[in-house]
């Protein structure tokens, strides 16, 4: 039976079992995110050595607490822990995170604690995420359950991770970058729920569009080539598999404990799926982002509208390279550029626009090629570099334009590609652009590869879309 993760995710209340008056120790770490996230439920910490703890009065056990409780976070010593899950059972606790470690990662005796808590936790009731996991975050409720008070903003990818130390990171990371996150979850060492369980929950959650996954280890192959079947017919599973050598998978079961799965075995499983391999984290989070943000590209031809002809040639290059093409211009759109560009521009995709300070140019470019039945997607190249570099003058010019050239994705259904060649951090205009949801790409070759995934996603769709 799936379980059902929605009270896990949206609890009401929220008991910090190991919260602590110590600014260091994690139970007090988790304790003052909850708070300072904005997380409007009822919060209990519980520590029979504290009256109070940032405020909130203190409870010696979780059985004295007030009812209900719908999720309790478990921060004690791993020997206590079966104790204390057993009574979250009593206190009629549905979810438990067991962020503590020491379990089987640690060896045979820690395997043996693992399943006498597992055994309490199932006696009461209780699913149980981890234990030797960092908790989760759920955006739309400022649940901020987790090591990091550094959290991305609302948004539509949701990212499950098998490292928790990774996973917090990522958050950070993403909150830098102006990723929108749904939801994060640390698996820890899936004692109970496990990758393939919240793969499902995502899939059905309505706030998910894009799931995102760091992956070390597979604890149940059949389970999970079922759950990845399923999923990627309906939503974009983006992978980054690691562990993929003998010492990466030694690492990993030193990690959590967990058995690593042979590369080959796993690269013919996400082929099958549809699943979206990645190789790092940025392009596991770039990728989400697109396709959060972007609609699928509809067929390979690509039109290019560059700021100089260098860039023309490095995207002819790269998509060349991955069987993407770049049709003619119709006469129509020549005739439309002809009236913007000098007379000696090429009259050529990609389009030159031979170094133009004018950002109406760009927009009426982008605009005309992206209407063309001709041309499934648009790249555009360098938007803005006069204005950072030379022209102070019209950056404000170059934002607002900005801002049109974004609404031509939704008006036309089609992804548009920035690429901000000085870099996000130097560009008015790519800051525009990613304010008004369209990702910026710091590279041709990022921007490119990113195309690529969704193209051959689309294509995966299109050809299972009468399997069930």
């Amino acid at each position: 039976m799936r379980p059902d993760l929605g009270k896990l995710f949206f609890p009401e209340s929220v008991c910090v079992i190991g919260a602590s008056r110590d600014t260091t120790a994690i139970g007090h770490i988790i304790l003052k995110n909850l708070l300072n996230g904005g997380f409007g439920g009822a919060i209990f910490p519980v520590n029979p050595k504290a009256d109070e703890i940032l405020g909130l009065r203190c409870y010696p056990s979780i059985l004295k607490v007030p009812p209900p409780v719908d999720l309790a976070i478990v921060v004690v010593p791993a020997p206590l822990a079966p104790a204390v899950l057993g009574e979250c059972g009593e206190k009629g606790v549905q979810n438990a995170i067991v962020i503590t470690a020491g379990f089987r990662e640690s060896g045979e005796e820690g395997r043996a604690l693992e399943i006498e808590a597992l055994r309490v936790a199932r006696e009461g009731g209780i699913r149980l995420v981890g234990p030797n996991c960092m908790g989760l975050y759920s955006s739309r409720n400022n649940l901020t359950a987790t090591f990091t008070s550094l959290v991305p903003p609302e948004g539509a990818v949701s990212f499950i991770s098998q490292s928790g130390a990774v996973g917090v990171t990522m958050l950070a990371w993403a909150k830098k970058e102006g990723i929108g996150f749904s939801k994060f979850i640390s698996l820890g060492n899936e004692a109970d729920l496990s990758l393939s369980d919240f793969l499902e929950y995502f899939v059905e959650d309505r706030r998910t569009r894009v799931i995102t996954v760091y992956m070390e280890s597979v604890k149940d192959g059949r389970s999970l080539l079922r759950v990845l079947k399923a999923a990627a017919v309906k939503k974009p599973v983006v992978v980054m598999k690691v562990g993929t050598t003998a010492s990466g998978a030694k690492a990993a079961a030193s990690h959590t404990g967990a058995m690593a799965v042979e590369d080959a075995v796993i690269d013919g499983v996400f082929r099958q799926c549809g699943v979206i391999r990645v190789r790092d984290t940025e392009e596991l989070f770039q990728l989400g982002a697109s396709f959060a943000a972007l609609p699928l590209p509809r067929g390979r031809s690509a039109a290019v509208v560059s700021s100089g002809g260098g860039w023309g040639v490095e995207s002819s290059d790269l998509m060349e390279g991955r069987a993407m093409a770049l049709p003619p211009l119709p006469e129509s759109s020549i005739r439309v550029l002809d009236g913007v560009l000098p007379s000696y521009w090429s009259r050529k995709n990609p389009v030159d626009m031979v170094a133009s300070s004018n950002p109406e140019a760009y927009f009426l470019a982008v605009e005309e090629l992206i209407s063309k039945p001709g041309f499934d997607m648009v790249f555009l190249i360098g938007y803005g570099v006069l204005g950072s570099i030379a022209l102070p003058s019209i950056v404000a010019t170059d934002s607002r334009y900005a801002k049109k050239i974004a609404s031509l994705v939704k008006a036309h259904g089609k992804p548009i590609y920035v690429v901000d060649v000085l870099g996000r951090d130097q560009s008015e205009s790519a800051r525009q652009f990613e304010r008004a949801g369209i990702p910026v790409y710091r590279t041709v070759r990022s921007a490119v590869d990113q195309a690529y995934q969704m193209l051959r996603y689309q294509e995966y769709l299109l050809k299972n879309s009468g399997k069930k």
